[in-house]
């Protein structure tokens, strides 16, 4: 418990967190999964015991990085993270909301987190990328790609790991269910397995591949189309079976891209806000135009796929 001196200390560095941010309150709730009432609480230092959960939904809604949940973690005079707090972060994914506000995604972890929400909604999907879905990364294949960030911080080697196991396993799930349909570029998926500039990376991308090949295999409900044009914008759409709003996940890559190469840790963003969802169904419908008929059976599809990862 926060002894009465120091509450106004922690709320101050609440305030400051919340006002750095630029998201009104209420927006915080929704990414947080807390009400906007227990954080208006917290900025007023009006709770003397925030519980360690509490703090990291919190934390992840800000989109803090681990060594600044740290530093919060501290105020509230609690110990730094550890591996046992692995499954708070999951818990924050699942309890996060979505509004119509645009969310920024900060760093790795925040945006596979929040990608993690969206694949527990049931429901079907369209992703739109340059690659297969990360989810289908071979275990070791996110430390390897983030090693430069994996060195920053005790746990997150362990955290994207395991986030990374989770939303293979719900993908999985869903596509026992629900149809998963999934556009590649074409002369971005062989860029990406034949020019990484790594001669370890590219290993890992090979196996990225066979992955994609293995789950097409194992399930009628994943469609792969690839296409002749690059979308440069790469987004997902969630489409829930329960009648709530769509949702959508979306990031810029250039095509110049190299995996942990970075200025800062800008990932992407979230929203369900209409307008930006209608501007992402109109780019979906444009890129369908671009789907190459010499791929459409999925055989054809997973011969190349195969060739590929085999020269």
């Amino acid at each position: 418990m926060i002894p009465p001196k120091n509450l106004k200390s922690s709320a101050g560095f609440v305030c400051k967190l919340v006002a750095e941010s630029k998201m009104p309150r209420n927006q915080v709730a929704a990414a947080s999964g807390l009400t906007n009432t227990y954080i208006r609480d917290l900025e007023q230092g009006n709770i003397a015991n925030v519980g360690r959960e509490k703090l990291i939904q919190f934390a992840v809604a800000l989109n803090l990085n681990l060594a600044s949940i740290d530093e919060l973690l501290r105020v509230f005079d609690r110990a730094n993270l550890s591996e046992d707090d692995i499954p708070l972060f999951l818990e924050a994914g699942i309890k996060r909301k979505t509004t119509t506000a645009i969310f920024p995604l900060r760093d790795f972890y925040a945006y596979e987190l929040a990608v993690y929400s969206q694949e527990c909604i049931p429901g079907d999907q369209v992703m739109v990328n340059d690659r297969p879905t990360v989810c289908l990364r071979q275990p070791g294949h996110r430390t390897f790609t983030e090693r430069r960030l994996v060195e920053a911080h005790p746990i997150y080697e362990k955290l994207l790991e395991t986030i990374g196991a989770e939303r293979r396993k719900r993908l999985e799930e869903n596509l026992g269910k629900f149809q998963v349909t999934h556009y590649i570029c074409r002369q971005c998926l062989e860029d990406y397995v034949l020019n990484s500039g790594n001669a370890e990376e590219n290993r890992w991308r090979k196996r990225h591949v066979r992955n994609l090949i293995t789950c097409m295999d194992r399930y009628p409900k994943l469609t792969v189309h690839l296409t002749g044009v690059c979308a440069y914008t790469l987004f997902s759409i969630k489409k829930p079976r329960d009648g709530s709003k769509v949702q959508v996940n979306f990031c810029a890559r250039p095509g110049h891209f190299v995996a942990g190469e970075r200025p800062g840790r800008l990932s992407g963003f979230f929203t369900i806000n209409p307008m930006i969802l209608q501007t992402f169904q109109e780019e979906l419908r444009s890129i369908k135009g671009w789907v190459l008929e010499e791929y459409a059976d999925r055989r054809d599809l997973m011969e190349y796929l195969d060739k590929l990862i085999s020269g």
